[in-house]
């Protein structure tokens, strides 16, 4: 790069050409341009990654709980965000485990746990029910299926990842990526 070099006080000045100064910061906006894509990605896979942690962490629990009381556990969603009395169809919203198999009218104390909401993911759970129990046993005998983990509906990508949830209350991640409705 040429450096002009001009005399201040006496002393001499050195510093970048107008025209460098410009040319530099159009190259760093095309990179920029370049990795944005790439960054949001990113983004949108720590997001998934991070609500399915949170979805095994509350399936862990309600089964591992269920198993060491020895008495029905349910997981479920709350309806709303100020609504914790009953459980919800929206499975990014806060979940509950709840002390036996109950879905409506339910009191703070029969809530064992909670696990915050996620907004930056769309959870589907492929059997449509608002719960989820887990038996003495730890089975969840028909409530099996699969969670699908999509970016919000308002991004054009359709990649997700999926949830399995056997019916013996085991849980994995399939290894190909799901097709989110969009």
């Amino acid at each position: 790069m040429h450096q002009s070099t001009r005399c201040v006080s006496g002393a001499k000045a050195q510093g970048f050409t107008l025209l460098e100064l410009l040319v530099t910061l159009l190259i760093m906006g095309i990179i920029a341009a370049w990795g944005i894509p790439s960054f949001q990605a990113l983004g949108e896979r720590s997001a998934r990654t991070g609500e399915a942690s949170r979805l095994q962490t509350a399936l862990g629990f309600a089964r591992q709980t269920a198993i060491s009381q020895r008495h029905p556990i349910t997981l479920c969603p709350i309806h709303g965000p100020q609504d914790t009395t009953r459980c919800g169809d929206q499975w990014n919203q806060t979940l509950m485990v709840i002390r036996g198999d109950q879905t409506e009218g339910i009191s703070s104390a029969d809530v064992l746990r909670s696990f915050p909401a996620t907004e930056r993911v769309d959870v589907n759970y492929s059997r449509g029910w608002r719960r989820i129990r887990y038996d003495a046993l730890g089975h969840t005998s028909g409530f099996n299926g699969r969670f699908t983990l999509c970016p919000p509906s308002d991004t054009s990508r359709a990649k997700g990842s999926t949830l399995v949830l056997s019916q013996l209350g085991r849980w994995r991640m399939a290894n190909a990526p799901a097709e989110c409705p969009h």
